[in-house]
């Protein structure tokens, strides 16, 4: 080949990589997500306030700490505004089958980058090696999805969930404390034991008044009472669902009853006014058990195998609530003689609670979990495991009496509001409009 030609193509070469430099980066954005290292990317329709969206699968290790072990793929949805605006990793806590985006988001006119939750949908692996779910290898999960990630959104770092997902933010901020700056955890419990027995205090001394959580009490031995009229409507509904029940019908019906204590108030209004009275008929009592609890589609077989990977780890790391029943033993006949939500999983899954990972947790964030804002609902059953804070750190933590674990910033005072708002621009450095 002749000098002449070389510096042609030379040449040729040099306007091409000026001409793709030109190009506007948001139109070369899919480029450089494709570019990155373990990852398909597809772009999907925009939502909200957002320019782009993508739903991108990240190749895992089962074993962060073996790089030879077996891999699975997880479900990540990035909702972009710009390369330069602040970018919120919000691990979901749980299973992701579509895009959600959380109010802070749009508050601050973020990217965000949603995660599900390693063995939950959207990060399944083929083999269900239950040694691999736990919190350090889940934190390791984040972290190399933000190290990723990082190499195109080159703004502010936080993080921010709600519920488990933002339990799940705090610790991957104990494994990972430079990976982001600022946490803001919605409604997040650390819970110390397998049934924590401070949400038990909560339910029977604490939220709500003495007469309203009697009335609650006295609901759930009536419904009980009414079991032989309320049964066949509990089996004739879940037979609509066309799903599989395995689980006994009365089985089915008791557990729906001992739900109700907690989820009136986790998810309620917390009106004790709208309990039916003593005179009710049994569809207006079973009704409200429904408005409450919800259907009965949770305990077929198809709900249950979802819930699998929760209960392992409300079981063997995470804690979880018991069920109160002192009022109702006379009254139960299906379930075990202490009721609990192991029922849910197979018989071959070990289940060994080992209460240090959340002490440690609890540990870390009470004295160097800084820039952390802890939001919690004043009758939400959670909040009895609210994180006290020890005074250590600049944590800010805001309890709202009489609202429940839907808590959102904008359920807030002016005054809290202002707090929240006014403390993260301090924290990152960065300009909210009001």
């Amino acid at each position: 080949m002749s000098k002449k030609i070389v510096l042609v193509f030379i040449v040729l070469f040099i306007f091409a990589c000026k001409a793709k430099q030109e190009v506007p980066e948001n139109l070369n954005l899919l480029d450089r997500l494709k570019a990155l290292p373990d990852v398909t990317v597809n772009e999907i329709e925009p939502i909200h306030h957002y320019n782009r969206v993508f739903e991108i699968n990240v190749t895992q290790p089962i074993d962060h700490d073996n790089p030879n072990s077996e891999t699975f793929t997880q479900r990540v949805y990035l909702s972009h505004v710009d390369e330069s605006r602040p970018t919120i990793l919000t691990p979901d806590g749980g299973g992701v089958t579509k895009n959600r985006t959380l109010e802070l988001t749009r508050i601050l006119n973020a990217n965000q980058v949603y995660i599900a939750h390693r063995f939950y949908q959207g990060a399944e692996p083929d083999t269900m090696d239950w040694q691999y779910l736990n919190i350090k290898q889940t934190a390791a999960d984040y972290h190399k999805i933000v190290g990723l990630f990082k190499q195109i959104y080159n703004g502010k770092w936080l993080s921010s969930s709600i519920s488990k997902g933002g339990t799940e933010t705090m610790i991957h901020r104990y494994f990972y404390p430079n990976d982001i700056t600022t946490t803001v955890a919605y409604v997040a419990p650390i819970t110390l034991s397998d049934e924590d027995p401070r949400i038990d205090r909560f339910l029977v001394e604490e939220v709500g008044t003495a007469a309203c959580r009697q009335k609650i009490m006295q609901f759930q031995r009536r419904l009980l009472e009414k079991r032989e009229d309320l049964i066949p409507v509990v089996q004739s509904l879940c037979e609509e669902t066309g799903k599989t029940f395995s689980l006994d019908y009365d089985l089915i019906f008791e557990y729906h009853v001992l739900e109700y204590i907690f989820i009136f108030w986790q998810w309620g209004p917390g009106d004790c006014n709208a309990i039916p009275e003593a005179d009710a008929s049994i569809k207006e009592m079973h009704d409200h058990l429904l408005d409450i609890v919800g259907a009965y589609d949770f305990y077929s077989d198809e709900e249950i195998a979802i819930s699998v990977p929760i209960y392992y780890e409300d079981y063997t790391q995470f804690g979880y609530y018991g069920y109160i029943v002192d009022h109702l033993h006379d009254l139960l006949v299906a379930s075990p003689e202490n009721p609990t939500n192991r029922i849910f999983l197979p018989d071959d899954v070990e289940l060994i609670f080992d209460p240090v990972p959340m002490r440690n947790l609890l540990n870390w964030v009470q004295n160097e979990g800084n820039n952390i804002i802890l939001l919690y609902g004043g009758q939400d059953p959670w909040t009895a495991c609210a994180v006290e804070l020890t005074g250590s750190t600049n944590a800010v933590k805001i309890v709202v009496p009489g609202v429940n674990h839907g808590l959102r910033i904008s359920d807030l005072s002016d005054a809290d509001r202002e707090l929240v708002l006014s403390t993260l621009e301090e924290w990152l450095d960065i300009s909210i409009e009001r």
